[in-house]
């Protein structure tokens, strides 16, 4: 019985080739997208789930108050670690980081690394990054001891052993020699800890002292339970209230700090990353959301063409239940069927998807490897999905036609009660997906665009960045001498960091303040030509001067006087107008005295998530980055002219840049990588809707030949026909459009919430869409209803 099933579902496949291919094809492109967005979702939900001790290991951030500013940071000071572990028995162990740009040495050879970690001795025995040699309690128990990773081991010394050699390393401080003490794994793709080299941290200054501000170090403790880390989180405030005594932090001033289990950093945490952006939770849920939708409208074509086509199924039903057939068999086979196209799409989907995998990694700037899905316990996963797929997508077909009565149907009277009514409720559901990804499309673009084209405040256009160490601040007169003998550059500057991200958190106070009493503050050192460099726009004073630049030369020094560049916002929490601010008096952190000397328009220097801020821009040395301004008239000719200078001024550290939109363009870079995989998803939506509406609209044509050619004999030109045939899916595909507006209209503005700076949902977005919608369901339709319209009817009636 069952060869007799595969005979007769074969058959009826081969004898309807066109709805058979649009079926399997449309599954096939349905499971394909999911398998694809699966892998995404699997990675971004599995981040440190490889670490043995996870549900242990807690991240420290940073929460501090001054005059009713609230500021949280990834980041702590370096006694946090050595402290808690001292004074809390909850705390078992703990590690310090700190990430940090490096030129590595080794011979003749010259390395530009942008993954180096400095990490206690703990590192290893906290966290589960398999050491492959060494000691894993002495591979970082001293300074200058550096641990590699093995890609890294591999291309500094090929094939010779590496533990034991030396190389020089250069990471702003001046270059040093550090001995090889291990090598280590690559770091997993879903760390969220990422490194090339570890370096012990005993090495840097900082492990000297003990001091709980001055926070630049990622800090990770190892509790003796999972059980621990809420009794410890509710200690720490009062703990901390403890340690500035009377006269320490007064009024509503605190620092505390706050404990994030491991496992929830990379997608709920309330601060950014410390080696890498954070993902973000609500991308998860529309990406899984689009996953289970594409799957839905490839589940809902097939059974609209399904029980469409049950007419023609009906006499061989009706024959099988003469001839003895139970109903329970009946719907046996036609489940069957349902499993059969359903397999054959899995498998086509499965080729689909490995061959559009290296575009989807392009896509999402990550690297998945197919071969997952070939492992027995995914492939159980998949067979289990083929299994769902072929009874969410056959069970109605099945049921409506295995419950045809033969009588009836063997004499003609044949009606599939509410069978059109269920079809336009599926064609309904369809397209409300398709026309709420529509409008979630445009938004998304709209938004990215409106954050490309914003007016920043400064110019990122043709501004090179090149990084900056203590050679290059000190060669810094000579550079900017050599580099300006090009008439190309018009203007060169010294920074801690660029403008599109300034991290620095300070203090800020007018003189006439009580003691105490102080503002946050974000601040950046720069030399004077930072201004100029980026165009800033100067509302009131003057621009800094090298003089200025020599009076603040040493950070420090009691001697300094500091003359201060403050944005508008930064003047208005002083309670000062740009005009009033020139000339107060006002100090900013510890030793550093001065005055303000110039008011600058505000500017986006960090993610348009967060509204401008105060800041202060102020000349001190201890730059990281040079910016060189350039025409762009003869960019690559520049470019090695000033890679030429730099070769021969600095030998001692390679030529590289960067563009500042590049850097910019970076921020955003999860928003657009979230945009471009939404479009093309959302195109593949569209694409299944089409293509389900395509073989429903031929069914219904063929259905109506006989019709279209009686109306055709009595005068009916070809565009009534038309629009006879589209009329009905048409209305169906309005409603679709006013069921999903709203409800894109809330997505949408949910998601939107979280820019500080962004665009207004308009109507016209709305009727766009909508025209885009309807637009593409009448072209789909009016194909085949154009073919039919402009078919002989004399051939027509004659083949009825």
């Amino acid at each position: 019985m069952l060869q007799n099933y595969f005979k007769i579902t074969f058959r009826n496949l081969w004898r309807n080739k066109a709805f058979s291919l649009i079926n399997i094809f449309g599954l096939a492109v349905g499971i394909a997208s999911c398998l694809l967005l699966t892998m995404y979702l699997s990675h971004e939900l599995s981040y440190d789930d490889f670490q043995q001790k996870a549900d242990r290991i807690v991240r420290v951030t940073m929460e501090y108050s001054m005059e009713g500013q609230v500021d949280k940071a990834p980041v702590t000071g370096t006694k946090v670690v050595p402290e808690f572990g001292r004074q809390f028995p909850e705390v078992e162990s703990g590690v310090r980081l700190m990430g940090s740009q490096a030129v590595v040495r080794y011979g003749d050879h010259q390395f530009s690394e942008k993954r180096l970690v400095f990490a206690d001795s703990a590192l290893f025995t906290i966290f589960s990054f398999p050491l492959l040699k060494g000691v894993s309690e002495k591979a970082l128990a001293g300074p200058n001891l550096v641990v590699l990773s093995q890609s890294t081991a591999a291309k500094y010394f090929g094939n010779e052993e590496a533990v034991g050699k030396v190389v020089r390393i250069n990471s702003g401080g001046g270059e040093k020699e550090y001995t090889v003490t291990g090598i280590v794994a690559d770091c997993p793709a879903n760390s969220q800890i990422k490194y090339d080299l570890l370096a012990s941290f005993t090495t840097l200054k900082a492990a000297k002292t003990e001091i709980w501000w001055s926070a630049n170090y990622a800090s990770y403790l190892l509790l003796r339970s999972p059980e621990a880390i809420a009794p410890l989180q509710a200690k720490i405030p009062e703990f901390m209230k403890k340690q500035f005594g009377p006269d320490g932090l007064s009024g509503g001033n605190y620092l505390t700090y706050n404990l994030e289990p491991l496992r929830s950093v990379h997608l709920h945490s309330e601060v950014e990353g410390n080696f890498e952006p954070n993902g973000d939770l609500t991308y998860i849920y529309i990406f899984a959301s689009i996953a289970v939708l594409i799957l839905l409208i490839a589940c809902v074509n097939y059974i609209n063409l399904a029980t469409s086509r049950a007419v023609e199924r009906a006499q061989e039903v009706g024959v099988r239940k003469v001839m003895g057939a139970l109903q329970g068999q009946l719907f046996g086979q036609f489940i069957g069927e349902s499993i059969i196209v359903t397999f054959s799409a899995l498998i086509l989907g499965l080729l689909l998807g490995f061959l559009t995998l290296p575009l989807f990694n392009e896509l999402s700037d990550r690297q998945f490897s197919f071969g997952v899905w070939l492992q027995p316990h995914n492939l159980l996963i998949l067979v289990g999905i083929g299994l769902v797929v072929s009874l969410v997508a056959g069970a109605y077909p099945a049921l409506v036609l295995a419950r045809f009565q033969p009588i009836r149907v063997l004499k003609g009277h044949l009606k599939v009660s509410g069978g059109a009514q269920f079809r336009r409720v599926l064609i309904v559901f369809q397209f409300a997906i398709t026309a709420f990804l529509i409008v979630s499309t445009l938004i998304v673009r709209n938004q990215l665009a409106y954050i490309q084209n914003k007016k920043l405040g400064y110019n990122k256009d043709q501004v090179l960045v090149l990084p900056a160490d203590r050679q290059v601040n000190e060669k810094i007169r000579a550079l900017k001498s050599e580099f300006k003998q090009s008439a190309d550059v018009q203007e060169v500057s010294m920074a801690y960091e660029t403008p599109t991200f300034i991290q620095g958190g300070y203090s800020m106070r007018r003189s006439d303040m009580p003691d105490g009493k102080e503002k946050m503050v974000t601040a950046i050192p720069v030399d004077e030509d930072f201004a100029k460099t980026l165009d800033l726009r100067i509302l009131a004073g003057r621009d800094l001067t090298p003089t200025d630049m020599a009076r603040a030369s040493t950070p420090g020094d009691s001697s300094n006087y500091y003359h201060f560049i403050l944005n508008e916002s930064a003047a208005k929490e002083l309670g000062w107008s740009p005009q009033e601010a020139i000339g107060q008096k006002m100090d900013m952190g510890s030793g550093r005295p001065g005055e303000v000397k110039a008011v600058v328009a505000d500017f986006h220097f960090s993610s348009m998530k967060q509204k401008i801020g105060p800041l202060v821009i102020f000349p001190e040395r201890g730059w990281n980055v040079v910016l060189v301004k350039v025409s762009g008239n003869q960019l690559p000719k520049t470019i090695q002219f000033l890679e030429s200078k730099w070769r021969t001024l600095v030998p001692d550290r390679p030529f590289e840049y960067e563009f500042l939109s590049d850097e910019f363009n970076k921020l955003y870079a999860v928003e657009t990588r979230t945009g471009q995989i939404f479009s093309v998803f959302a195109f593949l939506s569209i694409f299944l809707g089409c293509l389900g509406l395509f073989g429903l609209s031929a069914y219904t044509t063929v259905q109506r030949t006989k019709e279209i050619g009686i109306r055709k004999v009595l005068g009916a030109s070809v565009p009534s026909i038309v629009l006879l045939l589209s009329r009905d899916f048409l209305k169906l595909v309005l409603i679709s459009i006013l069921l999903a507006s709203p409800l894109a209209w809330y997505a949408m503005n949910s998601w939107l919430q979280d820019f500080a700076y962004r665009i207004e949902v308009e109507w016209w977005i709305f009727v766009l869409a909508a025209l885009i919608a309807v637009a593409i369901a009448f072209l789909t339709v009016s194909f085949q209803s154009v073919k039919a319209a402009l078919m002989n009817p004399v051939k027509s009636l004659k083949t009825e």
